[in-house]
């Protein structure tokens, strides 16, 4: 399996909320439920990044369903993802990075437009249950600029490492923790 293809693994895993095998919309949008809950927000704090996961679910995911089953299963998502990026990469790129900024904003909770170690790993751990621990290699191997901070710049390379690399030692691969 490719580096990409593991990455793709975990990333259905993680908007896998009940853990069944296949993506429904109300997978997707529960990410934005579970950080409110983690974060001790009210539910209408999270109000943007809900609106995120639901535009990416209507425009991205359920385009993924090839048999038009209603869900997306592990091997409609790997196929489509990669099939996506290459032939869709700013359209998908665009959803994904409003998505990344809606629960960046959400994570920052001292309001300096960025993420300290602490606030990132609560909010990851808050958005995909991974344990805190995962967080702390990946927050290193992150901050390019060595400052402590991750900022929008920083995170939005990340992400778009990890959905798009297949260069086994891309930064972006350690954004869910290492792999």
């Amino acid at each position: 399996m490719s580096v990409l293809d593991l990455k793709l693994e975990r990333a259905f895993d993680v908007f896998d909320s009940d853990r069944d095998g296949r993506l429904e919309k109300s997978d997707v949008i529960g990410v934005s439920d579970r950080l409110a809950e983690s974060l001790g927000c009210a539910p209408d704090a999270v109000d943007r990044l809900r609106d995120s996961l639901a535009d990416l679910w209507d425009t991205v995911f359920q385009k993924m369903d090839k048999n038009h089953d209603g869900v997306v299963d592990r091997q409609e998502f790997r196929a489509a993802f990669r099939a996506r990026i290459v032939t869709d990469q700013n359209r998908i790129w665009e959803r994904i990075r409003n998505m990344s900024n809606a629960w960046t904003e959400l994570g920052d909770r001292d309001g300096d437009g960025m993420l300290s170690r602490e606030e990132y790993t609560s909010l990851l751990h808050g958005m995909f249950r991974l344990p805190r621990e995962t967080f702390d290699e990946a927050f290193d191997r992150l901050d390019v600029n060595g400052d402590g901070q991750l900022s929008r710049d920083e995170i939005s390379s990340a992400m778009k490492e990890y959905y798009t690399s297949e260069n086994h030692t891309a930064r972006g691969n350690q954004f869910f923790g290492r792999l």
